[in-house]
């Protein structure tokens, strides 16, 4: 919760209230005001390339390649739950695309998780009982 009130020159002073770790933290710094300008400005100087700095990410959905078409056939049950959790994981890093390709003679789906332009995580999964592969 922040409190602005009025301050001279160019200045306001600003009241909010901290978890009692944090705050015992941030008394331990030289120069608490520049600590907090500095991380301040660095926040608001990145927007978010989903929602644009609105605060909501509306709208966003996770596209997968369809796999009926793909030669692989159907996938095991490990192959599913591991598909299963890493449309979980893409859902909560807001990804907007899971392509998923057969790898070259391999019994392995090749995926690329995606939000908008940006690449967020790429790796194999196989169909049968090895571990998930990632890069």
């Amino acid at each position: 919760m922040l409190y602005l009130m009025p301050r001279a020159a160019n200045k306001q002073r600003v009241t909010y209230r901290l978890e009692p770790e944090l705050a015992a933290a941030l008394k331990q710094l030289p120069n608490q005001t520049a600590f907090v300008e500095r991380t301040l400005r660095e926040a608001l100087a990145q927007v978010c390339p989903l929602c644009h700095g609105t605060g909501e990410a509306t709208g966003v959905h996770l596209t997968v390649s369809d796999l009926k078409r793909s030669p692989i056939g159907r996938l095991d049950r490990a192959a599913a739950a591991r598909l299963r959790a890493l449309v979980r994981l893409g859902r909560q890093l807001l990804a907007t695309d899971l392509a998923l390709e057969p790898a070259a003679g391999e019994s392995e789906l090749v995926f690329r998780l995606e939000r908008e332009d940006q690449i967020l995580l790429t790796g194999r999964i196989p169909c049968g009982p090895a571990d998930l592969e990632l890069n």
